[in-house]
């Protein structure tokens, strides 16, 4: 199961390098809407990365949405910490409980290994809709589904 998690998570940040790469030579590279919904993507990956280190996760930042750059880079470095602490885990630590503060009542527990397959299905829910605004922008965005980063090898994200 710790494999398939981190091969989920793998797949998660090479498609997030291809959908950052077609969108940096759109001329959408600036909207405000895809870089609000990027920055609701990362910023909800750091959430749940600092709630299963046992941190507080932070609220979503205030004032206008960061520049294509910035999303990247704390996209990428984003991911590079879900890689490390991914690698790190074993089957009897993913089974432990967390809980998850954004449901007040009832209380909400979930395993880390749930918590972690949330994160990836929540990036690619929200990576979808990106890809399709940015195709109605102009834009020509990439086949990034799973099957295809199977059959390409499982090919590792490339930030550059």
């Amino acid at each position: 199961m710790d494999t398939f998690l981190r091969d989920l998570l793998a797949h998660s940040e090479w498609a997030n390098a291809v959908f950052f790469s077609a969108w940096g030579k759109s001329p959408a590279r600036d909207h405000d809407e895809l870089r609000a919904r990027m920055a609701h993507i990362v910023g909800v990956q750091q959430g749940f990365l600092s709630l299963l280190r046992g941190e507080q996760p932070g609220g979503p930042p205030g004032g206008p949405p960061l520049t294509f750059e910035d999303l990247k880079a704390r996209a990428a470095s984003s991911h590079h910490d879900l890689r490390d602490f991914a690698a790190t885990l074993d089957s009897e630590t993913l089974s432990r409980m967390v809980h998850v503060p954004w449901f007040p009542d009832p209380n909400f527990l979930i395993t880390i290994a749930e918590a972690l397959v949330q994160v990836a299905m929540h990036t690619q829910h929200h990576r979808g809709q990106c890809l399709t605004r940015l195709k109605d922008f102009g834009g020509e965005p990439k086949n990034v589904d799973w099957i295809i980063w199977l059959w390409k090898q499982k090919p590792v994200a490339r930030w550059n």
